[in-house]
């Protein structure tokens, strides 16, 4: 038993260093913790502890991931919620914090986004396989397709006049 008392806040310990220098989900606190070998039960009171002390929150760790991904990474909405998913963020809390994309400015970073790809792409390409290959990175950066056909066509549209 003292074994387990010792390995207990030695895990909660590091979790709470862990937590300090940048912010967790409590999915990736799950997985953290099933490095020490814990059972069920000590994992959610180290994560039940972590929450209460205010190390991890979830909805604050989803607006600031939203947050550097439109900023930094330009991704979409849709990459964004993808991810939260997978690391086991509340559906609620997601969609709470998908509202901390500013919705006008989205058109200008897709468009500064592709404009980047256009740039890297081979001058030659046909506009049919261009407009093609310019959707599907703008999909995979997790925008709209309604949305992203509109500002492919634009770019497309002043590339051919160009």
């Amino acid at each position: 038993m003292a074994g387990d008392e010792v390995i207990f806040k030695a895990a909660l310990s590091a979790m709470q260093k862990l937590c300090s220098r940048r912010e967790y989900c409590t999915g990736d606190i799950q997985k953290r913790l099933s490095k020490y070998n814990l059972d069920p039960e000590q994992m959610h009171l180290i994560s039940k502890s972590l929450a209460k002390d205010g190390f991890v929150d979830d909805l604050r760790f989803a607006r600031a991931f939203v947050r550097d991904k439109t900023r930094l990474s330009g991704w979409g909405a849709k990459k964004i919620a993808w991810t939260l998913k997978g690391k086991g963020v509340a559906d609620d809390i997601i969609k709470e914090s998908l509202n901390e994309i500013p919705s006008e400015g989205e058109a200008d970073r897709l468009e500064l986004i592709l404009m980047t790809k256009l740039k890297s792409m081979k001058k030659a390409t046909e506009s049919c396989k261009l407009r093609a290959s310019l959707i599907r990175f703008a999909l995979s950066r997790g925008f709209g397709y309604e949305h992203s056909v509109g500002v492919v066509n634009k770019i497309v549209a002043n590339f051919v006049e160009e």
